[in-house]
Order: C-alpha cells, then structure tokens, then sequence
C-alpha cells in the first residue's frame, strides 16, 4: 500500500521570518506559498543545495510547456498528463521558443507568485510520489523490479545501509564509530518519515564509494558513481524570499542553446524498471530535470518504517554522469585539466575547506576563455542583466562536501558553506567592475602569500624552523584578517561609483591589515629574531627582514 505523499505530506523544512523559525511544509505548500518563505532551512546545507535542485526540476519541467498564466506554449503536444510527447523544430521554432520561455520568466520575476499550474501538473503524477510502497516509489527502486531476470547483483545481497549513514550530519558507518556523536546511540539510526524524504533526495546526490555491490551484468567499463553532487563545488544565487530564489536559478533559457531540450524529470519515466534501465545503461543526460533528479544507487526502503524503528535501505551501485565538460551543469565551479585522463577538458572543481569564495572570484565571475569555464548559472544570470530585469543586491552561496581522501570509500566528514553579497554589477562590458574586483584579488593574493609570507619565510629561517607550519599560519591568519574588510568593501560598491577611489579605498584597507599582521611577529620577537643569523656574507634578523617586507608592500600599495 503506498503512503506518505510528498505532496501533501509536511517534509521540506523552510524558514518562515527573519527570526529563524522554521516548518515542514509539502511540495504543494512550498509552491504556493514560496513568496511568504524566507529560504529552505533543512539539516544542511548540502541537503539544501539537493532539494533546490529537485524542486528546480519540478519548475524546468512545467514552464517548459506552459507559460506564467498556465497556457502550452503551442510548440509541441502534450498528453493528458502534461507529459511533452513531441520535441521542438529546432529549425522552425527554437527561437521563437526561446522567446517565449524568457517571456514566462519575466512575468513569473513580475508576479512574485506561482501559478497554480504547478499544483495542476503534480497532480497529474501524484502516484510518482509516494515515499513509501507503490509501484514507483519515489527516487527508489522496487522490490519487484530488483526481482526481475535481467537485475540480479553480484553478491548474495544488496548493502544494508543504516539511517546513522544516511544521516549526514552523522555519517557513521558500521565500522568506524563517531567520537563526540550529536546522537545518542540508541536513536542514531531512528528517522521519522520527513527526516528520510529529506535525507533521501541528499543521499541519490552525496553516496561515496564504501559500498561494494553492483549489478552482476553491468558494463565493466562503466564508472560507477559516488554521488553527481558529491564531485561540485556548488554555486548558487539568492534572493530575499525562496521565490526569488527559484526563479533566480530557474535558467528556463540554458546559457548553451545546445541544452534547450525537452525536460525529462526522473518520474515521467513510464515504470520503475524503465527507470532503473535509463540509469543502468547510463542514458545521455540532455536536460536539467533529468540531471537534477539524477540516481547514484538503486534504492530500496524497508517495509513498514516508522519513528520506532531503527530505520535501513538497500542500495546497488549505478553508473556516474559524465563529467568532462558537461556544461549543461549550470551549479558549478569548473577546473581545467592541464595532464591525466581529462587532459585539455574541463571537469567541476570542488570548493577547498580553507579558502573563501571570493578568493576565486576571477574563476566565479570572470567570462570565459579557451582554459576558464565560468559556472553557467553566472552566465544566466548575466543574461538577465541583459535583458534589463533589475535584480537589485546579489547573494551567491558556494557549497561542496568534504570527504576523507579515501578512495575506497569516500566518506563524508564535512561540508563548505559560503556566501558572497553585492549589488547587481555583474556585466561583460569593458567597463565592468568583475575584472577590476579580480584583480584586486589577485593581489590581495600576491601580498599574503608573497610579501608577508616572504617576512614569514624569513623569520622560519631565522629561527630554524624545519616545518611550513609557521608560515601557512601566517599566511591564514592575514587572510582571517582581511576577510570582513574584503566582504565589507565588496558589498559597498554600487554599480556607477568611481571605480578608482573604491580601488583605493580597498587598497588603503589592505595595506593596513598587511602591515597590521607583520607588526604582530615584530611585537612577539624573540632574542634569536634580534640577534640574528649569518645568511651569505650577511646578517639577518628580524628587522632586515621586516625593512625588505616594507619596501615590497610600499611598492605595490603606497601609503597614500
């Protein structure tokens, strides 16, 4: 008997006020009210960066086919379930179409509410979302279709993973067991049903590699997958309310109009084995609804779940997406490959633990070149720019998991959130502010990792130190330092201010912290840092060396 409609059933957490206070509300509900949320509030971030990308889906799928007021477009047919059955001309209709589809995101950005179109459409496939039982239980694999000739697996059984795993804000296997656990023991692996719908949609993205059973007759040259997720460093804009936020990374028109396709969300496949098969033979993923509901397991619940109960799934490997350039990715950083097997290509570049987005801002924000792949969803966002809708301030959120360097399991132990804010002044114009704030970067860059941390090398020297332990922290604590003031100032800037007295205002700001941080080791040195030592034919101490690191600030940033 299926049960627990993610429709109607209460499982997606959202925040209500700028208090904080937070509610599950269904799919319907989440739709209908959008406008009145503050932004979606669950365990994580990462689960957050998951749902979004499925109710993205839900949106890519319905106003692909109809309008801001609910009318079809009128450039294919439709079933009686809104199911596309007919692509469109792309000699005939694409550009018309492409009109049209900017046309409904403006009017839906005017409206700052969803038509009720949506709750028509999930209607239509409210079988397709039952969480439990079902002939097509969602995101899942049933017990029949696993029984079928054609899936047998190659161990006696699938993996048993247990709700402690799946959990990721504890990500406890079976064999190493967390130390200061949030949980106790006894109700680790205890979800309520909300808790694994959430968690389950997270877990098709964010798998890792520890479990070891595929199926019997997979195609060994297949690679198989630990999570599409698992591999991004995700990016992603926002907006005051989760309404804007939709619509602000709903890229209805794809920045490469070779991904201007027909949507293919995972529950318009037919059957579960017609859906277990598209992800077996690893279908070409062509559309944004089909990668955001993408697979990495063929997931099987346990029967009668409830609150009481140590909570467990089945789980089956299945085949990764393709990675090299696969731009119809919009939610990601990209890294070019310059040697291995993606030699020349570019592959999506997971955020590092200790750096802030904004160090990356000329690979965030810069336009494209032969080596630099800007993340899709700055460029649709850009494209908005063009088309004259004001967008006001912009928030971009950055977010990756971070896994154990393990490659027989890579497990999860940890997730990077960022955020950057600043008024609209994203543009490609020769005047734009984007390369004059990257290089500005680049040499905050350069003075914390050259100048100071030449001061510092030199100190290491002076004191006969054998690790870069002294030096890295040096070097981080500048970059703590400069942090706030870098943030501060970037959010300051208004598109049509004087770019060279906001230049100088930072650099004013830079020298400043830079100096700041040099004069904190002159004010703990040592009676070695005075005395010195014999480098060449010379002395060095702590105050030649400071004199060299004064004359290098100075000649990239003067006083004035």
């Amino acid at each position: 008997m299926a049960e627990f409609n993610l429709i109607d059933e209460p499982w997606l957490i959202v925040m209500t006020d700028k208090k904080g206070t937070t509610q599950e509300v269904s799919l319907k509900d989440i739709f209908e009210n959008a406008h009145d949320y503050k932004c979606l509030a669950g365990e994580t971030a990462m689960q957050d960066f998951a749902i979004l990308r499925l109710l993205l889906s839900i949106l890519h799928t319905v106003f692909s086919r109809f309008d801001a007021n609910g009318n079809p477009y009128g450039y294919f047919e439709l079933d009686e379930q809104y199911q596309q059955i007919s692509p469109v001309d792309q000699d005939d209709d694409i550009d018309d179409y492409q009109e049209d589809l900017f046309a409904t995101w403006k009017s839906l950005w005017q409206a700052k509410v969803f038509p009720e179109i949506i709750g028509e459409y999930l209607e239509k496939w409210r079988d397709q979302f039952y969480l439990f039982g079902g002939s097509t239980p969602f995101y899942q694999v049933s017990k029949d279709t696993l029984e079928l000739t054609g899936n047998k697996i190659d161990k006696a059984k699938p993996n048993q993973v247990y709700g402690k795993t799946v959990n990721r804000t504890l990500s406890e296997s079976e064999n190493k067991v967390i130390l200061f656990s949030p949980q106790h023991d006894s109700i680790k692996n205890k979800l309520s049903k909300s808790e694994i719908a959430r968690w389950l949609v997270l877990y098709q993205g964010v798998t890792g590699t520890g479990d070891k059973v595929k199926f019997a007759n997979q195609e060994t040259d297949q690679k198989l997958s630990k999570g599409w997720l698992y591999d991004l460093g995700g990016l992603y804009p926002s907006g005051e309310n989760l309404f804007d936020t939709l619509l602000l990374n709903l890229a209805l028109v794809h920045p490469k109009k070779e991904y201007i396709k027909m949507q293919t969300p995972i529950w318009e496949v037919a059957t579960n084995k017609d859906q277990l098969e598209k992800f077996r033979t690893n279908e070409i993923v062509d559309n944004l609804a089909s990668l955001y509901t993408n697979w990495s397991r063929a997931i099987n619940l346990q029967d009668n779940c409830s609150d009481e109960t140590d909570f467990s799934i089945s789980i089956i490997k299945l085949p990764e997406v393709e990675h090299p350039n696969n731009f119809l990715e919009l939610m990601t950083e990209w890294r070019f490959n310059k040697n291995g097997d993606n030699k020349g290509k570019f592959t999506p570049k997971k955020h590092n633990l200790n750096e802030q987005l904004w160090r990356s801002f000329g690979l965030t924000f810069m336009p494209g070149t032969d080596v630099h792949q800007r993340p899709g969803i700055v460029n649709w966002i850009n494209e908005l720019e063009t088309q004259n809708v004001r967008l006001g301030s912009l928030k971009f959120n950055a977010v990756s998991m971070v896994d154990d360097g393990n490659a027989t399991s890579w497990n999860p132990i940890n997730e990077i959130f960022d955020q950057l804010v600043f008024e609209n002044i994203l543009s490609d114009a020769d005047d734009s502010w984007i390369p004059r704030i990257s290089d500005e970067v680049v040499l905050t860059k350069m003075l914390i990792d050259n100048v100071l941390g030449s001061f510092a090398n030199s100190l290491k020297m002076i004191r006969n130190l054998n690790s870069s332990e002294f030096v890295n922290r040096v070097k981080q604590e500048a970059y703590y330092q400069v942090d706030v003031p870098f943030r501060e100032w970037l959010a300051s800037i208004k598109p049509f201010d004087e770019k060279e007295v906001k230049i100088k205002e930072w650099k004013y700001k830079l020298h400043k912290v830079i100096e700041s941080e040099a004069q904190k080791l002159i004010d703990l040195s040592c009676k070695r840092d005075i005395l010195g030592v014999k480098d060449g034919g010379n002395m060095k101490n702590i105050f030649t060396a400071y004199n060299r690191f004064n004359w290098k600030l100075n000649e990239h940033l003067s006083k004035e």
